[in-house]
């Protein structure tokens, strides 16, 4: 495959790889593992078997591509999880947090998703703790402290505040 082959069916790459834009790959890089799949497909291709080329093509486009966010998402889950690991072997203070109130968050924000990103970045100043120990110490699940956690975030960054 030659390069004017690439740039004839590069339209179809980025087409693909902008319905994964989500991902936390920049938009390059997903092209980028695109065009290796296309090049893949380029040498697997066989013209007697009746199929368009673009049409086999974009099997090994999208292989490719989730191919590449599956693993950044493993790689962020393998981070947050170590995140959670240090955070749990810093935090000296174990005290009980009650006193979330004084964090200047709108009066319209919901209080059990201010008390997860209190707790979750320690801006009371006692502490941060991960999602499992925010979970016992609300009663819920560490799914549904992820859920409010996500929540909270996305409410804030629609005030203009980010949290990092």
């Amino acid at each position: 495959m030659d390069k004017k082959e690439i740039d004839k069916h590069l339209p179809l790459v980025k087409s693909i790889a902008s319905k994964y834009i989500h991902s936390t790959i920049p938009f390059e890089d997903l092209i980028q593992e695109g065009t290796i799949g296309l090049w893949e497909a380029w040498q697997r291709y066989d013209p007697e078997k009746d199929a368009k080329f673009s049409t086999y093509a974009t099997y090994w486009i999208k292989k490719r591509i989730l191919e590449a966010v599956g693993k950044e998402y493993d790689a962020s889950l393998d981070a947050a999880q170590y995140n959670d690991e240090i955070s749990y072997h810093k935090r000296e203070n174990t005290e009980e947090i009650e006193n979330y109130e004084r964090i200047n968050f709108p009066t319209s924000f919901p209080d059990k998703e201010k008390k997860v990103l209190i707790l979750l970045y320690g801006l009371d100043g006692n502490g941060s703790y991960d999602l499992g120990e925010i979970g016992e110490k609300l009663g819920i699940p560490r799914e549904r402290v992820r859920q409010l956690k996500e929540k909270g975030l996305r409410r804030l960054r629609k005030l203009g505040i980010e949290l990092t």
